[in-house]
C-alpha cells in the first residue's frame, strides 16, 4: 500500500514550519494510521472494516495522517494497546468531508469568536481536530504541527462502513524502520512518501487553522 522514499527525500519535501495535515495520499485516496491491540487489529485486517468484541464504536477514534507522528505516538508499536500500527486507505472525498465538518478540540477565538460558541459547537461535534507538534525520525520536537482528527458517531460509522478503501497491518515494516534507526542506519530507512494535504476546498484549512498553502 506504501510508496517510500528515503527520509532525506522525507524531509526535502515537507514545509519546515507550520500547521499542516502530512499524509500520503493520491487525488482518490488518502492513508490515515491507527494503532491497536492485537485482536483489535486482526479483526480489522481480516475483515477490511472495524469491529469485534473488543472495538468499542461508543468512544471517539483518532485518525493520525503523519507516519512519523504515529511513529511517536506509539513508541514505534511499542506501547501498551498499540502493538499493530495499521494503514488505512481511505477515500479523499470522505476525508475532506470530515475536515469540512471539523470543530477544533482547543478555543480559537479568530474561528469561534466567543468561548462559548466554541463550546456549544464541540458539544454537538463527532469530529474533533486537535493539532499536536511533529516529531522527526529521532523523536525530537520541530516547528512542524501535526493534525489528528476524531470521529464519532455517525461519522465513525460512515468511516468505517464507506470510506475505508483498504486496512494493512504494517507492524513489520515499522519494525524494521525502528531497527535500522537503532542501528544508526538511517541512510537505509524508508518512510511513507508524504506531503502537505490540500483539501479540495481550501478554505477548510482556514477553519481548522492550518498553515494556507495552494495546489
Amino acid at each position: 500500500m506504501l510508496k517510500l522514499e528515503s527520509y532525506e527525500q522525507h524531509e526535502h519535501h515537507l514545509p519546515a514550519s507550520g500547521k499542516f495535515i502530512i499524509a500520503q495520499f493520491s487525488k482518490d485516496w488518502i492513508i490515515v494510521y491507527q494503532a491497536f491491540k492485537d485482536s483489535i487489529a486482526e479483526y480489522a485486517v481480516a475483515n477490511q472494516k472495524f469491529g469485534g468484541p473488543d472495538y468499542d464504536f461508543n468512544r471517539m477514534t483518532w485518525l493520525k495522517p503523519s507516519f512519523l507522528w504515529m511513529m511517536y505516538y506509539s513508541g514505534w508499536a511499542q506501547h501498551q494497546n498499540q502493538e499493530n500500527v495499521l494503514a488505512i486507505k481511505m477515500k479523499r472525498s470522505g476525508f475532506d468531508e470530515i475536515l469540512e465538518y471539523a470543530v477544533m478540540s482547543t478555543f480559537y477565538k479568530e474561528i469561534y469568536g466567543t468561548s462559548k460558541v466554541w463550546k456549544d459547537k464541540l458539544a454537538d461535534s463527532d469530529i474533533h481536530v486537535q493539532w499536536e507538534a511533529y516529531h522527526d525520525l529521532y523523536g525530537n520536537k520541530t516547528d512542524r504541527r501535526a493534525a489528528k482528527i476524531g470521529i464519532k458517531g455517525e461519522v465513525q460509522r460512515r468511516f468505517n462502513e464507506e470510506w475505508i478503501l483498504e486496512i494493512e497491518n504494517i507492524t513489520p515494516y515499522v519494525v524494521k524502520q525502528q531497527n535500522l534507526l537503532s542501528a544508526n542506519m538511517v541512510d537505509h530507512i524508508e518512510l511513507p512518501q508524504e506531503r502537505a494535504y490540500a483539501p479540495a476546498d481550501l478554505t477548510i484549512l482556514q477553519k481548522i487553522d492550518a498553515t494556507t498553502i495552494s495546489l
